[in-house]
C-alpha cells in the first residue's frame, strides 16, 4: 500500500476521470465528489501500485539548433484527438501509452498534457536545401469511441520543413498520413511567421495524422486557443546519447519514430517526401 502526495494524486484523478467527449454528467459529478473527498483527506491509500492510466513522463528541456527552432511547426490539435506528450523522460522512463477505450480523446487531452508537450527534431542539409523532420508522440491513436477497432496504443506523426537555404524560408512542407507522406508547396501552407501551421486531425472514421491548417483552424482548438510550440529536442540535444538511443530503439508497437537511424527510417522518410526537382540528397 502506498500514499500519494496531493499534487500527484490530483493529477491522476484528473487523468483517470477526464474525457472531453462522451463523458456523462453523472461520471463528471462523481469524479468531482471523489476529488473533493481526496483533497480533504490529503491522501489516497491504494490497494495496488498501478494507476488505471499512467501519466506520460516529464518532458525534456528544450535543446535544439537555430534552424530547428526557426522553422518548427506551429501546432494545434483538433478536439477529437490527444495532445502530443513526451515519449521519454529525463530518467529514461518510456511513455506507457494508453489503451484505446473510452472517449477518443479520453485521458490524453488535459491541459496538463498540453503543458507537458514535446517535439523531437532532426535535420539533414546539402545542395542548398535542408530537410528538418519533426516528430510528435501521442499516447494513443483511437478511431472509434469506446473501442480499439482500427486504433492502437502509441502514435508518432511527423512534419517536415523543407528549407531553401538561398531564401532562408520553408518552400515545402510534408506531413505523414497513415503509412504515406504528402508534400505541399509553400503556396498551400499557412504560416505563423516562419513556422508552418499543422493540425493533428482525425481522418473521418479512421485514425489521426497531421494536416496543413486551413481557414477553419482559427482560432486553434487547444486549451489556450493559440498556436503551440512544444519544447524541441534535436538529434544532438538529448541529455545523453544513451537516453537518445533508448528512445530511438524502443518498441512502440505499430507506431514508429522516423528521426532514428533504425531501419534507415530517417533517410527513407526524407527520400519519400523530397519535393520533386530539388537537388537535395537524403542519402548523402
Amino acid at each position: 500500500m502506498r500514499t500519494l502526495p496531493i499534487p500527484v494524486l490530483a493529477r491522476k484523478v484528473r487523468r483517470q476521470a477526464h474525457a472531453t467527449t462522451g463523458a456523462s454528467l453523472s461520471l463528471r459529478n462523481h469524479a468531482s465528489r471523489t476529488a473533493a473527498v481526496l483533497a480533504a483527506a490529503g491522501l489516497l491509500v491504494l490497494g495496488t501500485a498501478t494507476a488505471a492510466h499512467a501519466d506520460p513522463p516529464q518532458h525534456l528541456p528544450q535543446n535544439a539548433g537555430g534552424y530547428e527552432q526557426t522553422f518548427s511547426p506551429a501546432y494545434d490539435y483538433d478536439g477529437d484527438g490527444c495532445y502530443a506528450t513526451p515519449a521519454i523522460g529525463p530518467d529514461g522512463t518510456l511513455a506507457p501509452g494508453l489503451k484505446t477505450s473510452g472517449a477518443i480523446n479520453g485521458s490524453c487531452r488535459d491541459q496538463w498534457d498540453l503543458d507537458n508537450s514535446q517535439t523531437y527534431a532532426r535535420s539533414k542539409c546539402n545542395n542548398g536545401w535542408c530537410g528538418i523532420v519533426y516528430a510528435s508522440y501521442f499516447e494513443k491513436d483511437q478511431a472509434v469511441h469506446g473501442s480499439g477497432l482500427g486504433g492502437h496504443r502509441h502514435d508518432f506523426e511527423h512534419v517536415i520543413s523543407w528549407v531553401n537555404q538561398a531564401s532562408n524560408q520553408v518552400d515545402y512542407v510534408s506531413t505523414t498520413q497513415h503509412s504515406t507522406v504528402k508534400t505541399y508547396p509553400r503556396s498551400q501552407v499557412r504560416f505563423d511567421g516562419s513556422h508552418p501551421k499543422a493540425v493533428y486531425h482525425k481522418d473521418g472514421p479512421s485514425t489521426h495524422f497531421f494536416r496543413l491548417a486551413n481557414n477553419n483552424d482559427e482560432p486553434p482548438e487547444n486549451h489556450y486557443g493559440n498556436w503551440r510550440y512544444p519544447p524541441i529536442v534535436d538529434w544532438n540535444g538529448f541529455p545523453s546519447t544513451a537516453l537518445r538511443d533508448k528512445l530511438m530503439n524502443a518498441d512502440f508497437g505499430s507506431a514508429t519514430i522516423k528521426v532514428t537511424d533504425k531501419d534507415d527510417r530517417f533517410r527513407n522518410l526524407l527520400s519519400n517526401s523530397k519535393p520533386a526537382g530539388i537537388p537535395f540528397d537524403p542519402w548523402a
